[in-house]
């Protein structure tokens, strides 16, 4: 209701309810019973719109007071709507960087297993490698002492065959003189 419409209705109410007394008091001046009663009833109605109207104000107050109440709600609503979205959000940001974290723990972890697993197979390339050079070096050895011994042998032989031939010779040499003193032909 607005303010001019509740000046209006004040002055209407008055006007009533002057009107009303005016009559009552008239009615009881001359004895007339009707226009009291009439009189009576303006103020009853005069009465009815005051209450009516106060009723009205109030009424108004407290809409404009629940308005008020009910913004103010819905402020803190919406507040704490923003505060619960953006609560959200940092745990969906948290639980995106915990998930980068993983994966590069993951990755690292990965990565120290690889690392691992190559210096594992470098380490066994290298023992065989060693075994297989021990091996050869032995191998290399066994042969010099397998040539070796078979120069000593060919030397033994060819040592034996230079005395065998000396021998020879000497038995040819002891037989051309066996057969020079025989005069037997060479």
């Amino acid at each position: 209701m607005s303010d001019a419409h509740a000046a209006d209705e004040a002055r209407k109410g008055l006007l009533t309810s002057v009107t009303g007394k005016v009559k009552e008091v008239a009615g009881a001046a001359l004895g007339n019973d009707s226009l009291a009663a009439e009189g009576q009833l303006q103020q009853a109605e005069a009465n009815a719109r005051k209450e009516a109207s106060a009723k009205s104000a109030v009424a108004q107050v407290e809409a404009e007071e629940a308005a008020a109440v009910l913004q103010e709600e819905n402020a803190r609503a919406d507040a704490q709507k923003n505060a619960v979205e953006a609560a959200a959000e940092e745990r969906a940001a948290q639980v995106r960087r915990d998930e980068q974290v993983a994966k590069a723990e993951a990755a690292a972890r990965a990565e120290r297993e690889r690392q691992a697993q190559e210096a594992e197979a470098q380490a066994k390339a290298d023992a065989e490698l060693k075994a297989t050079a021990a091996q050869g070096r032995a191998e290399v050895q066994a042969a010099e002492k397998a040539a070796a011994d078979a120069r000593r042998e060919h030397d033994q032989q060819d040592a034996s065959a230079e005395a065998a031939e000396d021998a020879a010779k000497r038995a040819r040499a002891e037989a051309d003189r066996l057969a020079a003193e025989a005069d037997l032909p060479s």
